[in-house]
């Protein structure tokens, strides 16, 4: 496990015991020997931790987290184990931490090191990408490496570059409607609305990240997923991006387009306690909102005080896997995880706790 091309995009968890989160605590010497012990266990090799002072750090974060620096799976990290006594912080909380660290020190690798957690702030700092170590327990380290024989058993290591459009929409597609087991190519095609060579290719780009598999039944090859949704999706985090490629504020020449569907904060509001925004904002794919601006359809304005909508030009149409009038929710947490905004990151954390996977 050396190879610095690998990405992590799950979480190898070890369970210990059934105490809550934070039920005991561990002395700084205790956390980094057990520190030490699970880079031992996931390495077969002994890691060493070198102390590190910024003197440019804020006087809160300069005693909250003492610093090492340390060459983990074939990269050099900075690790910031948080000192005893601190109550836990929130998934936003640390990323703001990581955030002025990276700015102090020039470092991009960062990860935080915590004597617990729970259950709720991990799953939501695996969805917002902030790297963390729970020693003996949990890893997540992205741009580094994975461990997934729980989930996948053997697999192989591959790039991590995103899926494409036409990939994506497929993938997220057979996670919330299904349908495409055993088809072929040719068939996904023709229900999704793509060329033949588009779906054979993503099919390929599935298989080689290890989201699918294909096998060959007579003159076809026909695709296959393993397992299920949730750990499907969970593996392909990294790998998916948000769909929309700019954004635009419009007026409508007709109210709406009938192809376009509720999105963003708008959608998110449909779905939770989040109010929506003064001017709704609209999904459309890409190129529909080009020839829309080109013909007149919808006119683009200056801001929102004269748009009757913000209109965001997605990679894929968003009608294809839509939920109703509003884009499907894999899309829209895709669409919101980067946004800053704690509220929209709790409503985006409790929509996907409560997701119904099929």
């Amino acid at each position: 496990m050396n190879d610095s091309s690998f990405i992590i995009h799950t979480i190898w968890t070890i369970q210990i015991d059934n105490k809550s989160s934070r039920s005991y605590k561990l002395n700084m010497k205790t956390l980094l020997e057990k520190t030490k012990n699970y880079f031992w266990e996931l390495e077969n090799a002994s890691v060493s931790l070198e102390l590190k002072a910024v003197s440019t750090l804020p006087l809160v974060l300069r005693e909250r987290y003492t610093l090492f620096a340390a060459r983990l799976f074939g990269k050099e990290w900075l690790l910031a184990v948080e000192a005893d006594g601190w109550e836990p912080g929130s998934p936003t909380e640390y990323r703001q931490h990581l955030h002025q660290l990276s700015q102090a020190t020039g470092k991009d690798h960062i990860a935080v090191v915590l004597p617990a957690i729970s259950a709720k702030v991990r799953n939501r700092m695996v969805q917002m990408e902030i790297p963390f170590i729970v020693p003996n327990t949990q890893i997540y380290l992205p741009l580094a490496v994975i461990n997934l024989k729980e989930s996948f058993g053997k697999t192989r290591s591959v790039e991590g570059k995103p899926l494409s459009p036409a990939a994506q929409v497929l993938f997220l597609m057979q996670l919330q409607k299904g349908g495409f087991e055993n088809q072929s190519s040719k068939e996904i095609a023709r229900r999704i609305g793509y060329s033949r060579a588009s779906m054979s290719a993503a099919c390929a780009e599935l298989e080689q990240n290890n989201l699918c598999r294909t096998i060959r039944k007579g003159k076809e090859q026909r695709i296959e997923f393993e397992c299920s949704p949730k750990v499907l999706w969970e593996h392909a985090l990294p790998l998916l991006k948000t769909p929309t490629r700019k954004t635009h504020w419009v007026i409508w020449t007709r109210q709406p387009l009938p192809e376009a569907r509720l999105a963003g904060i708008s959608a998110l509001s449909q779905i939770s306690s989040l109010a929506d925004d003064r001017t709704a904002t609209y999904a459309l794919k890409e190129q529909t909102v080009r020839e829309g601006l080109e013909k007149g359809i919808i006119h683009g304005c200056a801001d929102c005080h004269e748009a009757d909508a913000l209109l965001e030009a997605w990679s894929y149409d968003p009608a294809l896997i839509a939920e109703g009038n509003a884009v499907d929710r894999l899309s829209l947490y895709l669409s919101l995880r980067q946004n800053p905004d704690e509220r929209v990151q709790s409503a985006l954390a409790d929509m996907m706790e409560g997701f119904s996977w099929r």
